[in-house]
């Protein structure tokens, strides 16, 4: 164990180039190293995935990390391949002959992590492989998604354990979370089977945050001023709800000189991941964002998160103002609230969450429009657009929408949204032919391309349609669109030497499972999942009606039973104003020592001889009404 620690931490400086681990991480890596199950609760931007990325630097094998989320399980293998570390993902994005060279690739030694989805631990590739595959560590990261009292529950993780059974004995186990109540807590530990584990929590705690509710039925003009005041201390977010509003709030700061773009599901996958990387390096100061925004996106000097709505549930609201002072700085996570927001609230969970009878009906719908008879998989993912399902099973199209994303929770289906415009291409030649072809053409930038195109999509084009990025494929061969699409005509329809096809950006949907009569939900989950939703909420709503400390409201909700008032939220200095009173002449006093000659409070205490408590309460609102920055 000594021997692995070692290793584990001059590995640390060597791929990340940190002297040491942050609270909680060396103990969190102590105990996956001496094999003992490990449940690690730290919150958002609290260093979770180095307890797993670093233990599998240092093991012999293979380390598995189960992950709920496809755009950051390729963040996190384009990062790790970045520091020399070899990893690799499974998903339901990929083609299964793709999945299946990943799997060899892992059992030959290629990767120390594998990163996979919950759901395609059951398949029979993976099955086929699992006990070949050297793994001495699984980590389920969002662990959360076991429990049905989470707040983003997906049944395939309640499978894992049982998916991975033929190793479970043999292997190390962690499972990592930002946001578990005691509740979800005992859920984890008890479906995952862990035995006395070491539970590893940082606890909520975030003392640099101050944690404000503003409620007013003035909002737009409220929260313009917050934004004119909060943009001054550095950069900042905004969830803004829809994507209209998105994109108003973004021009209308834009045009106050306040730099913002708006980002949500509407824009391209090419556009979204260009916002986030000028946000984080500071090109763009303010994003406006719907929930879509921010998992997997470490900015450090984030100084305010706005909420113009209320989150669905604490977990949520944690996660998404936990993105404000990652660096321990002052910040502040800001929620406006007015008091129709909890109706249109509950209303929106009405709606999002359709009936048991039209989730059915959407099912069947897709089935239909996938060609699928009952009994038959699919294999890969493919195109589909929700008009024609609407069509198909005599639904609006934001119901079908919600039944999608339903079933997408409750791991019936897997999509895919925003696939950027793809170039598919499949030999009709063999590799020796396709030799002889180069050799006997008689035009050489002809075969120059040919030889451009195999080495780009590989020897697997040979037997299969292989998709590529448009945008990479341009790129490479150095040509535009119109003449990539002419040349490959010529090559299809005067050659023979290929097929091809090309795809604009779309939306992509798999069935996880082979095709039923009947949805694979109960009527019991569905109606169940929707009312432990609407009781999130109405915590959510605790929050924001409490006049304790938000704090304290905040760490309760976790389980820190003895937490104690911050004394810097809104309702702390609320209290401490009406027990510290300073009269218009002390306040003009204590604004002219600031404004004019600049002291700070230990200064202002020594010349006013006040109590500190006056001092910051007198401070506290002069900043608040603006007299002061």
């Amino acid at each position: 164990m000594t021997d692995f620690f070692i290793k584990a931490k001059e590995n640390l400086t060597r791929y990340w180039a940190y002297d040491a681990f942050r609270e909680g991480q060396e103990e969190a890596i102590q105990s996956v190293l001496k094999g003992t199950d490990t449940l690690v609760l730290f919150p958002t931007g609290g260093g979770k995935s180095l307890c797993y990325q670093v233990p599998a630097t240092v093991l012999e094998g293979l380390t598995l990390v189960v992950s709920p989320l496809v755009a950051l399980m390729e963040d996190q293998v384009t990062q790790l391949s970045e520091r020399g570390i070899s990893s690799t993902y499974i998903n339901s994005t990929l083609t299964s002959y793709e999945v299946e060279q990943r799997l060899v690739n892992a059992r030959n030694g290629m990767y120390k992590l594998l990163y996979c989805a919950p759901e395609r631990l059951g398949s029979p590739l993976f099955q086929a492989e699992l006990e070949r595959l050297s793994i001495q560590l699984v980590a389920i990261d969002e662990a959360h998604c076991i429990s049905e009292w989470g707040h983003d529950f997906r049944p395939p993780y309640r499978k894992i354990r049982e998916n991975l059974a033929s190793i479970a004995e043999h292997t190390r186990w962690l499972a990592l979370t930002a946001t578990a109540t005691p509740e979800v807590r005992e859920d984890i530990i008890s479906v995952l089977g862990f035995n006395e584990p070491s539970i590893i929590s940082k606890g909520f705690e975030r003392p640099n945050l101050k944690w404000w509710v503003t409620k007013t039925p003035q909002k737009r003009d409220r929260i313009t001023e917050a934004v004119q005041k909060a943009s001054a201390k550095g950069d900042g977010l905004m969830y803004a709800g829809t994507r209209k509003n998105c994109e108003d709030w973004a021009l209308r700061f834009t045009k106050m000189e306040i730099n913002s773009e708006a980002y949500h599901a509407g824009l391209t996958a090419e556009l979204r991941k260009e916002i986030q990387h000028r946000w984080i390096s500071g090109d763009t100061p303010l994003v406006t964002a719907t929930n879509a925004f921010g998992m997997g996106i470490d900015k450090p000097d984030c100084r305010f998160v706005i909420h113009e709505e209320m989150p669905g549930s604490i977990e949520a609201y944690y996660q998404e103002a936990g993105r404000a002072g990652r660096d321990g700085e002052e910040s502040f996570p800001i929620l406006f609230f007015r008091e129709s927001d909890y109706q249109k609230a509950i209303k929106r969970i009405e709606q999002s969450y359709p009936t048991y009878d039209q989730m059915q009906k959407v099912y069947v719908a897709l089935g239909d429009s996938l060609n699928l008879a009952l009994g038959s998989e699919v294999d890969e993912m493919v195109a589909f657009e929700m008009e024609k399902l609407s069509v198909r099973s005599s639904l609006a199209i934001p119901i079908c929408r919600a039944a999608i994303r339903m079933m997408e929770q409750f791991g019936v289906v897997a999509v895919k949204r925003g696939i950027p415009p793809k170039a598919s291409v499949q030999f009709s030649l063999s590799p020796d032919m396709m030799i002889k072809f180069k050799e006997r053409c008689q035009n050489p930038e002809k075969a120059e391309f040919v030889d451009k195109l195999e080495r780009m999509f590989g020897h697997f084009a040979h037997a299969h349609m292989v998709e590529l990025d448009l945008e990479f494929v341009l790129e490479k061969l150095g040509v535009t669109r119109n003449a990539l699409i002419k040349a490959l005509n010529v090559l299809m329809m005067n050659d023979h030497v290929l097929m091809f096809a090309l795809f604009p950006e779309r939306d992509m949907i798999r069935l996880l499972e082979a095709r039923s009569k009947e949805i694979p939900v109960t009527r019991e989950m569905a109606e169940s999942y929707r009312a432990n939703l609407l009781k999130k909420l109405e915590r959510m709503h605790g929050y924001i009606l409490t006049q304790g400390c938000r704090e304290v409201y905040l760490r309760t909700y976790f389980g820190e039973l003895n937490a104690k008032p911050c004394g810097h939220c809104d309702n702390c200095l609320k209290k401490k104003e009406e027990h510290i009173q300073l009269d218009r002449d002390e306040l003009r006093q204590l604004m002219d020592l600031i404004n004019d000659q600049g002291l700070d409070i230990d200064k202002i205490v020594n010349r006013l001889e006040w109590a500190e408590d006056k001092v910051k309460t007198g401070v506290d609102y002069l900043v608040k009404e603006g007299l002061i920055n």
